[in-house]
Protein backbone atom coordinates (compact mmCIF):
# COMPACT_ATOMS: atom_id res chain seq x y z
CA UNK A 1 0.00 0.00 0.00
CA UNK A 2 1.35 3.30 -0.91
CA UNK A 3 1.35 6.31 1.53
CA UNK A 4 0.50 9.97 0.37
CA UNK A 5 1.20 12.87 2.94
CA UNK A 6 0.10 16.58 2.31
CA UNK A 7 2.75 19.70 1.87
CA UNK A 8 0.05 21.96 3.49
CA UNK A 9 1.40 20.84 7.14
CA UNK A 10 5.13 20.96 6.03
CA UNK A 11 4.85 24.60 5.01
CA UNK A 12 2.82 25.65 8.17
CA UNK A 13 5.51 24.04 10.40
CA UNK A 14 8.30 25.47 8.37
CA UNK A 15 6.85 29.29 8.92
CA UNK A 16 6.58 28.51 12.66
CA UNK A 17 9.44 27.24 12.88
CA UNK A 18 11.59 30.46 11.00
CA UNK A 19 9.01 32.40 13.24
CA UNK A 20 10.38 30.85 16.81
CA UNK A 21 13.96 31.56 15.39
CA UNK A 22 13.69 35.27 17.12
CA UNK A 23 14.34 38.33 15.74
CA UNK A 24 18.34 37.82 14.75
CA UNK A 25 16.78 35.26 12.85
CA UNK A 26 20.07 32.97 13.54
CA UNK A 27 19.81 30.17 16.15
CA UNK A 28 22.88 30.38 17.72
CA UNK A 29 22.49 26.47 19.03
CA UNK A 30 21.63 23.73 16.98
CA UNK A 31 20.77 20.53 19.30
CA UNK A 32 20.71 18.25 16.08
CA UNK A 33 21.12 17.75 12.31
CA UNK A 34 17.26 17.53 12.26
CA UNK A 35 16.64 20.95 14.00
CA UNK A 36 16.02 23.70 11.19
CA UNK A 37 19.07 26.38 11.22
CA UNK A 38 17.95 29.41 10.33
CA UNK A 39 20.28 32.78 9.56
CA UNK A 40 19.57 35.93 7.92
CA UNK A 41 21.89 36.92 5.24
CA UNK A 42 22.97 40.68 6.84
CA UNK A 43 24.38 39.01 9.52
CA UNK A 44 26.66 36.44 7.27
CA UNK A 45 29.77 36.94 8.88
CA UNK A 46 32.19 39.41 6.27
CA UNK A 47 35.74 37.96 8.40
CA UNK A 48 37.64 35.90 5.95
CA UNK A 49 39.25 33.05 7.17
CA UNK A 50 41.22 29.96 6.05
CA UNK A 51 39.19 26.71 6.87
CA UNK A 52 41.43 23.60 7.50
CA UNK A 53 40.43 20.34 5.73
CA UNK A 54 40.84 18.49 8.75
CA UNK A 55 38.12 20.15 10.23
CA UNK A 56 36.18 17.66 8.36
CA UNK A 57 37.79 14.82 7.01
CA UNK A 58 40.00 12.00 8.86
CA UNK A 59 43.18 11.94 5.66
CA UNK A 60 43.51 12.23 2.47
CA UNK A 61 44.97 9.72 0.17
CA UNK A 62 46.36 10.72 -3.42
CA UNK A 63 45.21 8.14 -6.21
CA UNK A 64 46.55 8.42 -9.87
CA UNK A 65 44.33 6.90 -11.93
CA UNK A 66 45.61 3.94 -14.33
CA UNK A 67 46.97 5.23 -18.19
CA UNK A 68 44.99 2.87 -20.14
CA UNK A 69 43.37 4.36 -23.10
CA UNK A 70 39.80 3.32 -21.74
CA UNK A 71 40.36 5.15 -18.28
CA UNK A 72 40.57 8.50 -19.44
CA UNK A 73 38.08 10.71 -18.61
CA UNK A 74 36.52 14.25 -17.92
CA UNK A 75 34.96 14.23 -14.66
CA UNK A 76 31.30 15.99 -13.64
CA UNK A 77 31.23 14.26 -10.47
CA UNK A 78 32.82 11.71 -8.68
CA UNK A 79 31.01 8.85 -5.95
CA UNK A 80 33.97 7.41 -3.48
CA UNK A 81 33.09 4.05 -1.66
CA UNK A 82 35.41 1.49 0.81
CA UNK A 83 36.44 -0.59 -2.11
CA UNK A 84 34.93 1.74 -5.32
CA UNK A 85 35.53 4.79 -7.31
CA UNK A 86 32.77 6.08 -9.76
CA UNK A 87 33.40 8.39 -12.25
CA UNK A 88 30.25 10.52 -14.36
CA UNK A 89 30.99 12.41 -17.47
CA UNK A 90 29.16 14.57 -19.46
CA UNK A 91 27.35 12.80 -22.32
CA UNK A 92 29.83 9.79 -21.70
CA UNK A 93 29.69 6.33 -20.21
CA UNK A 94 30.07 6.30 -16.12
CA UNK A 95 33.45 4.73 -15.34
CA UNK A 96 34.29 2.45 -12.30
CA UNK A 97 37.83 2.19 -10.90
CA UNK A 98 38.94 0.50 -7.83
CA UNK A 99 40.44 2.81 -4.86
CA UNK A 100 44.16 2.15 -6.10
CA UNK A 101 42.57 4.05 -9.48
CA UNK A 102 42.78 0.56 -11.29
CA UNK A 103 40.40 1.12 -14.48
CA UNK A 104 37.36 -1.55 -13.93
CA UNK A 105 34.77 -1.36 -16.82
CA UNK A 106 32.59 1.02 -17.98
CA UNK A 107 28.95 1.21 -16.62
CA UNK A 108 26.40 1.10 -19.07
CA UNK A 109 27.08 3.15 -22.10
CA UNK A 110 25.44 6.49 -23.97
CA UNK A 111 22.83 5.59 -26.58
CA UNK A 112 19.24 4.47 -26.51
CA UNK A 113 19.06 0.26 -26.48
CA UNK A 114 18.75 -1.25 -23.24
CA UNK A 115 21.06 -0.43 -20.61
CA UNK A 116 21.62 2.43 -22.04
CA UNK A 117 21.14 6.31 -21.49
CA UNK A 118 20.42 9.01 -24.21
CA UNK A 119 21.22 12.04 -22.05
CA UNK A 120 23.95 12.20 -19.43
CA UNK A 121 23.79 10.84 -15.75
CA UNK A 122 22.58 13.25 -13.51
CA UNK A 123 22.98 10.77 -10.02
CA UNK A 124 24.74 7.61 -9.26
CA UNK A 125 24.71 5.26 -6.52
CA UNK A 126 27.27 2.39 -5.67
CA UNK A 127 25.89 -0.19 -3.72
CA UNK A 128 28.74 -2.59 -2.47
CA UNK A 129 27.23 -4.84 -0.30
CA UNK A 130 24.09 -5.54 -2.83
CA UNK A 131 26.35 -5.71 -5.47
CA UNK A 132 24.55 -3.12 -7.68
CA UNK A 133 25.29 0.19 -9.31
CA UNK A 134 22.13 2.57 -9.82
CA UNK A 135 22.10 5.30 -12.90
CA UNK A 136 19.81 8.28 -12.64
CA UNK A 137 19.46 9.78 -16.00
CA UNK A 138 18.96 13.37 -16.23
CA UNK A 139 15.87 13.56 -17.85
CA UNK A 140 14.09 9.54 -17.57
CA UNK A 141 11.03 7.48 -16.23
CA UNK A 142 13.52 4.91 -14.68
CA UNK A 143 16.47 4.26 -12.68
CA UNK A 144 19.14 1.98 -14.45
CA UNK A 145 20.76 -0.58 -12.52
CA UNK A 146 24.08 -2.49 -13.50
CA UNK A 147 26.35 -5.32 -11.40
CA UNK A 148 29.47 -4.01 -10.08
CA UNK A 149 31.39 -5.43 -13.69
CA UNK A 150 29.59 -2.69 -15.59
CA UNK A 151 26.62 -5.15 -16.77
CA UNK A 152 23.46 -3.89 -17.23
CA UNK A 153 20.65 -5.60 -15.12
CA UNK A 154 17.54 -4.05 -15.16
CA UNK A 155 15.20 -1.02 -15.14
CA UNK A 156 13.37 0.46 -12.12
CA UNK A 157 10.36 1.79 -13.50
CA UNK A 158 9.50 5.33 -11.79
CA UNK A 159 6.01 6.25 -10.50
CA UNK A 160 5.56 9.27 -12.44
CA UNK A 161 3.53 10.69 -15.64
CA UNK A 162 5.77 12.78 -16.62
CA UNK A 163 9.86 12.15 -16.77
CA UNK A 164 11.52 12.73 -13.76
CA UNK A 165 13.59 15.81 -14.28
CA UNK A 166 17.35 16.62 -13.07
CA UNK A 167 15.96 13.69 -10.10
CA UNK A 168 18.47 12.51 -7.00
CA UNK A 169 18.06 9.71 -5.28
CA UNK A 170 18.93 7.40 -2.03
CA UNK A 171 19.34 4.08 -1.19
CA UNK A 172 17.78 3.51 2.28
CA UNK A 173 18.57 1.18 5.08
CA UNK A 174 15.77 -1.42 3.84
CA UNK A 175 16.92 -1.70 0.46
CA UNK A 176 13.85 0.83 -1.00
CA UNK A 177 15.10 3.54 -3.08
CA UNK A 178 14.07 7.73 -2.12
CA UNK A 179 13.69 9.82 -4.94
CA UNK A 180 13.30 13.94 -5.34
CA UNK A 181 13.09 15.67 -8.72
CA UNK A 182 12.00 18.94 -10.15
CA UNK A 183 8.66 18.29 -11.44
CA UNK A 184 6.94 20.37 -14.56
CA UNK A 185 2.96 19.69 -12.69
CA UNK A 186 1.47 18.94 -10.16
CA UNK A 187 0.34 15.34 -11.44
CA UNK A 188 3.63 14.18 -10.37
CA UNK A 189 5.25 13.75 -6.76
CA UNK A 190 7.91 15.73 -6.18
CA UNK A 191 9.53 12.88 -3.29
CA UNK A 192 8.69 8.99 -3.33
CA UNK A 193 10.11 5.97 -2.48
CA UNK A 194 9.91 2.49 -4.06
CA UNK A 195 11.03 -0.90 -4.12
CA UNK A 196 13.50 -2.35 -6.65
CA UNK A 197 10.75 -3.92 -8.70
CA UNK A 198 9.25 0.75 -9.48
CA UNK A 199 6.34 -0.58 -6.68
CA UNK A 200 5.31 2.79 -5.30
CA UNK A 201 5.05 2.59 -1.51
CA UNK A 202 4.82 6.49 -0.50
CA UNK A 203 4.76 10.29 -1.87
CA UNK A 204 4.34 13.68 -0.98
CA UNK A 205 2.20 15.90 -4.05
CA UNK A 206 4.00 18.54 -5.80
CA UNK A 207 2.62 22.00 -4.18
CA UNK A 208 2.19 24.59 -6.67
CA UNK A 209 5.11 26.94 -5.87
CA UNK A 210 7.56 23.88 -6.62
CA UNK A 211 6.96 22.83 -10.31
CA UNK A 212 9.12 24.39 -12.73
CA UNK A 213 8.24 25.30 -16.48
CA UNK A 214 12.07 24.43 -17.39
CA UNK A 215 15.11 22.64 -16.40
CA UNK A 216 17.35 25.67 -16.01
CA UNK A 217 16.98 24.96 -12.26
CA UNK A 218 19.15 22.41 -10.26
CA UNK A 219 18.50 20.34 -7.24
CA UNK A 220 21.34 19.67 -5.10
CA UNK A 221 21.97 16.48 -3.02
CA UNK A 222 25.40 15.46 -1.66
CA UNK A 223 23.77 13.00 0.73
CA UNK A 224 26.75 13.68 3.17
CA UNK A 225 25.40 12.51 6.45
CA UNK A 226 24.64 9.81 6.96
CA UNK A 227 20.87 7.73 7.44
CA UNK A 228 19.83 11.37 5.61
CA UNK A 229 19.15 12.59 2.15
CA UNK A 230 18.98 16.05 2.03
CA UNK A 231 18.23 17.94 -0.63
CA UNK A 232 18.44 21.88 -1.90
CA UNK A 233 15.32 22.86 -5.09
CA UNK A 234 16.62 25.85 -6.61
CA UNK A 235 12.99 27.00 -6.26
CA UNK A 236 13.00 27.85 -2.83
CA UNK A 237 15.47 28.95 0.01
CA UNK A 238 15.62 25.52 2.34
CA UNK A 239 17.57 22.58 2.11
CA UNK A 240 14.91 19.89 3.31
CA UNK A 241 15.76 15.75 4.56
CA UNK A 242 13.40 13.69 2.76
CA UNK A 243 12.40 11.74 5.60
CA UNK A 244 10.85 7.92 3.60
CA UNK A 245 9.91 6.37 6.91
CA UNK A 246 7.69 8.83 8.28
CA UNK A 247 7.31 9.95 4.74
CA UNK A 248 7.77 13.81 5.05
CA UNK A 249 9.86 16.67 4.25
CA UNK A 250 11.71 18.44 7.23
CA UNK A 251 13.41 21.94 6.60
CA UNK A 252 16.68 21.32 7.80
CA UNK A 253 18.49 24.69 6.84
CA UNK A 254 17.23 28.19 5.34
CA UNK A 255 18.61 31.75 4.68
CA UNK A 256 15.97 34.93 5.02
CA UNK A 257 17.05 37.65 2.67
CA UNK A 258 16.03 41.26 3.79
CA UNK A 259 14.57 42.30 0.20
CA UNK A 260 12.96 38.97 -1.69
CA UNK A 261 12.33 40.50 -4.85
CA UNK A 262 16.37 41.23 -5.25
CA UNK A 263 17.99 38.12 -3.31
CA UNK A 264 21.01 37.32 -4.73
CA UNK A 265 20.91 33.80 -6.41
CA UNK A 266 21.63 30.75 -3.62
CA UNK A 267 23.21 27.60 -3.72
CA UNK A 268 23.74 25.28 -0.29
CA UNK A 269 25.35 22.09 0.14
CA UNK A 270 25.25 20.14 3.34
CA UNK A 271 28.11 18.41 5.29
CA UNK A 272 27.68 16.80 9.21
CA UNK A 273 29.80 19.95 10.05
CA UNK A 274 27.52 22.62 8.78
CA UNK A 275 26.24 24.13 5.22
CA UNK A 276 27.89 25.76 2.55
CA UNK A 277 25.90 28.66 1.42
CA UNK A 278 27.25 30.57 -2.19
CA UNK A 279 25.06 33.34 -2.56
CA UNK A 280 26.08 36.16 -5.49
CA UNK A 281 24.30 38.18 -8.51
CA UNK A 282 24.17 37.51 -11.95
CA UNK A 283 26.58 39.77 -14.41
CA UNK A 284 24.22 40.62 -17.28
CA UNK A 285 26.73 42.13 -19.39
CA UNK A 286 29.47 39.39 -19.15
CA UNK A 287 26.55 36.73 -18.66
CA UNK A 288 28.31 34.93 -15.59
CA UNK A 289 28.77 34.80 -11.94
CA UNK A 290 29.34 38.50 -10.85
CA UNK A 291 29.93 39.95 -7.21
CA UNK A 292 29.34 37.19 -4.20
CA UNK A 293 30.46 35.08 -1.84
CA UNK A 294 30.54 31.44 -0.37
CA UNK A 295 29.95 31.26 3.40
CA UNK A 296 30.26 28.51 6.08
CA UNK A 297 27.71 28.26 8.70
CA UNK A 298 28.54 26.16 11.44
CA UNK A 299 25.91 23.81 12.58
CA UNK A 300 26.38 23.56 16.00
CA UNK A 301 26.97 27.32 16.60
CA UNK A 302 24.83 28.63 13.84
CA UNK A 303 28.15 30.87 13.52
CA UNK A 304 29.58 31.64 9.61
CA UNK A 305 32.30 32.94 8.15
CA UNK A 306 33.81 33.81 4.45
CA UNK A 307 36.53 31.29 4.33
CA UNK A 308 38.99 29.35 2.39
CA UNK A 309 39.28 25.64 2.22
CA UNK A 310 42.81 24.67 2.73
CA UNK A 311 44.51 21.31 2.77
CA UNK A 312 46.13 20.96 5.90
CA UNK A 313 47.49 17.25 5.00
CA UNK A 314 49.50 19.01 2.38
CA UNK A 315 50.70 22.45 3.65
CA UNK A 316 47.36 24.07 2.96
CA UNK A 317 47.30 23.60 -0.25
CA UNK A 318 43.99 24.98 -2.34
CA UNK A 319 41.34 22.27 -1.28
CA UNK A 320 38.18 23.34 -3.14
CA UNK A 321 34.53 22.43 -1.69
CA UNK A 322 33.85 18.93 -3.62
CA UNK A 323 31.82 17.12 -0.94
CA UNK A 324 30.14 14.49 -2.18
CA UNK A 325 28.23 11.09 -0.59
CA UNK A 326 30.33 11.57 2.46
CA UNK A 327 33.76 12.26 1.13
CA UNK A 328 35.93 15.30 0.01
CA UNK A 329 38.34 15.36 -3.02
CA UNK A 330 40.07 17.22 -5.52
CA UNK A 331 40.16 15.85 -9.01
CA UNK A 332 42.86 17.66 -11.46
CA UNK A 333 44.57 16.93 -14.51
CA UNK A 334 48.32 16.38 -13.46
CA UNK A 335 49.88 19.35 -15.38
CA UNK A 336 47.06 21.38 -13.55
CA UNK A 337 47.50 20.26 -10.17
CA UNK A 338 51.92 20.65 -10.62
CA UNK A 339 50.87 23.84 -11.54
CA UNK A 340 48.96 24.12 -8.51
CA UNK A 341 52.09 22.79 -6.00
CA UNK A 342 54.65 25.12 -7.58
CA UNK A 343 53.17 28.64 -7.11
CA UNK A 344 51.94 27.69 -3.58
CA UNK A 345 55.98 26.72 -2.70
CA UNK A 346 56.72 30.25 -4.31
CA UNK A 347 53.38 31.80 -2.62
CA UNK A 348 55.21 32.28 1.23
CA UNK A 349 52.33 30.28 2.40
CA UNK A 350 53.41 26.80 2.90
CA UNK A 351 54.69 25.70 6.28
CA UNK A 352 58.37 24.49 6.17
CA UNK A 353 57.37 20.96 7.14
CA UNK A 354 55.50 20.41 4.39
CA UNK A 355 57.36 21.69 1.20
CA UNK A 356 59.15 18.09 0.75
CA UNK A 357 55.81 16.22 0.62
CA UNK A 358 54.58 18.44 -1.73
CA UNK A 359 57.99 18.72 -3.75
CA UNK A 360 57.63 14.74 -3.60
CA UNK A 361 54.25 14.73 -5.02
CA UNK A 362 55.10 16.90 -7.48
CA UNK A 363 57.49 14.87 -8.97
CA UNK A 364 55.02 12.00 -9.56
CA UNK A 365 52.97 14.35 -11.67
CA UNK A 366 53.08 13.98 -15.77
CA UNK A 367 51.55 15.80 -18.75
CA UNK A 368 50.12 13.02 -20.37
CA UNK A 369 48.89 10.79 -17.51
CA UNK A 370 45.41 10.30 -16.49
CA UNK A 371 43.66 12.76 -13.82
CA UNK A 372 44.84 12.58 -10.01
CA UNK A 373 42.85 12.31 -6.92
CA UNK A 374 42.80 13.58 -3.68
CA UNK A 375 40.40 12.46 -1.07
CA UNK A 376 39.77 12.11 2.43
CA UNK A 377 36.39 10.43 4.08
CA UNK A 378 33.90 12.94 6.02
CA UNK A 379 34.20 12.99 9.68
CA UNK A 380 30.49 12.16 11.09
CA UNK A 381 28.77 13.24 14.30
Amino acid sequence: MKTTVSFTCLLLASVALLSSCGNSGKKEQASGPNELLAVHYGDLSKEKKDLPLSTFVEDVQVVHFENVDDAFFKAWNIAITDHYIGVRQSGAPFKLFDRSGKYLCDVGAVGNGPGEYAISIYDEIIDEKGGRIFLMPFAGSSILVYDLNGKYVKDIPLPVKNKAIKPKMNLNADGTLSVVHMPFSTDDPIAFCINTAGNLLKEIPTPKHMTVSDANGEIFSNRNTQGEFEFFHTSNDTIFLYDATANRLVPNFTITFPDPDNKPIHIYRSTPQGIFANCYFWDEEKQRPGEGNTYFIDRKTGKSTLFHVVNDFYGNLSAGTNFNQGYWYLNMQPENLKELIEEHLTSGNCPEAARQKLKNLAATLHENDNNVLMFGKLKQP
